[in-house]
């Protein structure tokens, strides 16, 4: 396991801080500490985890993969009568095989968790100069990040144990019901329908975790980084006067502190950045595949059923399409919460420059050109690097399935 501290942390020169006021000792990763009390729930935190849930980590990942079990059987047997039966059974599985991938990715990514944690840390002692303005900001970033990760939990914890209930009703009353789409025998066939629903129980257990702790994380993230460059648009204002080419050797001595301050907190985001990029970049692009596929197929399997609807039926399809357009929301509004914030820094970078500095100190105009040239790069959460996540994707990613379930309704 690699040092966290040799891939998150990056040190602030003393004589940086020199003459600022003094630091606020509060460190602002509350909502960091809410993952990982919930990844603790389900054995995916790698600190003081004993064998038999290093053990048990494995098992509920693959509880997600069994789940996916059905669909195959499904296929292989070639019990789909037409175009739309095929694509709901592409979506079940899409959506099966993305849960099992997310919890895995949060498995994988617990000691980038800690990284980040520990680059929101080193924020805090460059703040100084505008503490009272910074306080305002990361405290409200606080509050938003922790209220939505619980409520993300809170909110997919209710539809896990809505589904239990349902399956566990259907066993009773000898009436199979599952969530997913399973050939007739494997429900009809008593012990194999009761260890499917196990199985299935097993899975929704971690479901909160695996798609509620994660869809909650990234707009976490993003809305850290979002903070983080308001907060440095208001550190290069108070480090760069507008009377510049008036001030004196002194004052020079520390808007060159200042500004190297600047560079150094604009480092600290790009870092935060690239850390959330690498959690989130991939399952983001899986993401929008399954969405194409998942949008509307329970809109279309109501249409395409020849047998009475039961009220099941018309509840699970309901929250299906309501989980895969939040999902999808999620991310893209994630993004571009990044992307604009980004914006916004650049712009500041811009209007703080000024070539007077250049002229009296040669080492202060180089600070400053190194700071608007890497705010020329925007920052950007990616779905695996093909395209930005930006509501106008959401937009697209819309229109896109509207026209492929379109197609598939004239093909039927």
């Amino acid at each position: 396991m690699a040092r966290v501290s040799d891939t998150a942390r990056v040190g602030v020169p003393d004589d940086t801080l020199e003459g600022a006021p003094a630091a606020p000792e509060r460190t602002y990763t509350a909502a960091l500490d809410v993952v990982v009390r919930y990844l603790r729930m389900v054995c995916a935190w790698p600190e003081g985890r004993g064998k038999l849930a290093r053990a048990f980590s494995y098992v509920l990942p693959y509880s997600f993969a069994s789940s996916g079990v059905p669909q195959l059987v499904y296929f292989a047997l070639g019990e789909h009568d037409d175009n739309v039966e095929l694509v709901g059974f592409l979506a079940d599985a899409l959506g099966s095989s993305l849960c099992c991938f997310k919890m895995f990715q949060l498995q994988k990514h617990a000691v980038t968790i800690m990284a980040v944690r520990e680059i929101l840390e080193g924020f805090t002692p460059m703040e100084r100069s505008v503490a009272a303005q910074a306080e305002l900001l990361n405290e409200r970033c606080e509050r938003r990040s922790v209220t939505i990760l619980r409520r993300y939990v809170r909110a997919y914890s209710v539809l896990s144990a809505l589904t239990v209930v349902f399956m566990v009703l259907a066993v009773i009353r000898n009436d199979p019901w599952y969530s997913v789409k399973a050939p007739r025998y494997m429900m009809e066939t008593r012990p194999l329908y009761i260890a499917m629903v196990v199985l299935a129980t097993t899975a929704l257990y971690a479901f909160p975790v695996a798609i509620g702790l994660y869809d909650g994380m990234i707009f976490t993230l993003s809305l850290h980084t979002a903070c983080k460059c308001d907060v440095l648009a208001l550190v290069l204002q108070q480090a760069v006067r507008q009377d510049a080419d008036e001030i004196g050797l002194q004052d020079g001595d520390e808007e060159r502190k200042r500004l190297r301050l600047c560079a150094i907190y604009h480092q600290q985001i790009i870092r935060l950045h690239r850390a959330s990029e690498s959690i989130f970049c991939t399952v983001a692009l899986c993401q929008m595949f399954y969405t194409l596929f998942g949008l509307g197929t329970p809109l279309f399997r109501m249409l395409n059923k020849t047998q009475e609807v039961v009220p099941q039926d018309i509840a699970f399809s309901a929250v299906y399409v309501v989980w895969t357009f939040t999902q999808l929301f999620t991310f893209c509004y994630s993004g571009d919460l990044v992307a604009k914030a980004s914006a916004r820094l650049s712009s500041s970078t811009y209007s703080s420059f000024h070539p007077s500095l250049s002229g009296k100190d040669t080492r202060l105009g180089l600070i400053q050109h190194m700071i608007v040239l890497r705010a020329q790069r925007p920052l950007f959460l990616t779905a695996g690097r093909f395209t930005n996540l930006t509501l106008q994707l959401f937009q697209d990613i819309m229109r896109r399935s509207y026209s492929l379930y379109s197609t598939v309704l004239n093909v039927r």
